[in-house]
């Protein structure tokens, strides 16, 4: 007799497969062999499933949503790894909902608390506020990680670039280029990504003797209007500038490149600057930034995986994937004129 209360993790049971494959086969998806397929099919048919919607789900006590908190949607950055996992989580039957914080610590607490409110099936944190809710983080059950921020005491899941690198990576660039002041746009100091940069930076100079000077530092909250203000700043300011600047993201760095533009700066000719990302907009044309990648493919790809296998897999153990950065040589570095 047909009832339609099974749930997808019954016919995952009955057939001795993972949700995901039960998922795929109901979908169409790539994945799944034609005889195992019609398996699933013939199944569902015989029993009646039907998949949940959210409202059956959560009058059920689970959902198949996978929170993703992340910082500012507008940047193409966290675009591309929110649209890149999804995409993954979809195929295996989860959807996943956005929330963006904008860097408000508060926002990103409630969207935690409805997590655990809604019985959230994971939780994707991609956020530069981590670390001021990590005791909060450390009290929810729920399947969960980290992606380009890590904690002192997080042990779960996590996949990062290697930012200490990355940031040693863009002053080496420069110095080659015969830099010897750099300067340096920070991002908030909350952020493990943006500080493991700016170690990295301030590592380079320790190692070539070159000299660190405070005023040749600013901060910023990685945003492209606030890069504008500080080259208003930055021009405006300082009698004796830098040669060149490691800007803290690409947003931050297009933001600056203009600022220094209005206020009669060529670029690289007057100022050389390097920043993080590569973001899809860093190539184009009158753009054509220098910049660090990320490989937002392969992070959002392994972001996708380690939750997946919490999801589908008991006591599975957790990975910390560290990712190597790419120097990503365009036009806005160039010779020192000093």
């Amino acid at each position: 007799m047909k009832n339609g209360k099974y749930s997808i993790s019954d016919v995952a049971e009955m057939l001795g497969v993972s949700k995901s494959t039960v998922s795929r086969a109901i979908n169409g998806n790539s994945g799944v062999g034609d005889e195992l397929r019609k398996k699933v099919l013939d199944l569902v048919d015989e029993i009646g499933y039907k998949p949940n919607t959210i409202a059956q789900s959560l009058s059920r006590g689970r959902v198949n949503i996978v929170a993703l908190i992340l910082g500012d949607i507008r940047n193409p950055f966290y675009a591309d790894l929110a649209f890149n996992i999804q995409r993954i989580l979809n195929s295996h039957g989860y959807m996943v909902m956005v929330f963006n914080s904008e860097y408000d610590v508060q926002r990103e607490i409630e969207f935690l608390k409805l997590t655990i409110q809604f019985n959230f099936a994971g939780l994707i944190l991609i956020t530069a506020q981590t670390e001021i809710v990590e005791d909060m983080l450390h009290s929810m059950d729920v399947p969960m990680v980290l992606v380009n921020r890590i904690l002192p005491s997080y042990t779960g899941d996590s996949v990062l670039t290697d930012n200490f690198q990355a940031g040693y990576m863009a002053v080496m660039h420069l110095l080659e280029l015969g830099h010897k002041h750099i300067g340096f746009v920070r991002g908030p100091g909350v952020s493990s990504a943006s500080s493991q940069r700016f170690e990295g930076y301030r590592q380079a100079l320790r190692n070539f003797s070159l000299p660190f000077n405070e005023e040749y530092v600013y901060e910023s909250d990685l945003k492209m209007e606030t890069g504008i203000t500080l080259a208003r700043n930055f021009v405006k300011d300082l009698k004796v500038r830098p040669s060149a600047m490691v800007v803290v993201n690409d947003m931050t760095a297009i933001g600056f490149i203009d600022g220094c533009r209005e206020n009669g700066l060529s670029i690289p000719e007057d100022l050389s600057i390097v920043s993080f990302d590569d973001i899809e907009f860093s190539a184009m044309k009158g753009i054509e930034l220098t910049t660090i990648s990320q490989h937002v493919d392969k992070m959002s790809e392994h972001a996708a995986r380690l939750m997946l296998k919490q999801l589908e897999e008991k006591d599975a153990k957790p990975e910390r994937v560290i990712l190597e950065p790419t120097l990503v040589i365009r036009k806005t570095t160039g010779p020192c004129k000093e």
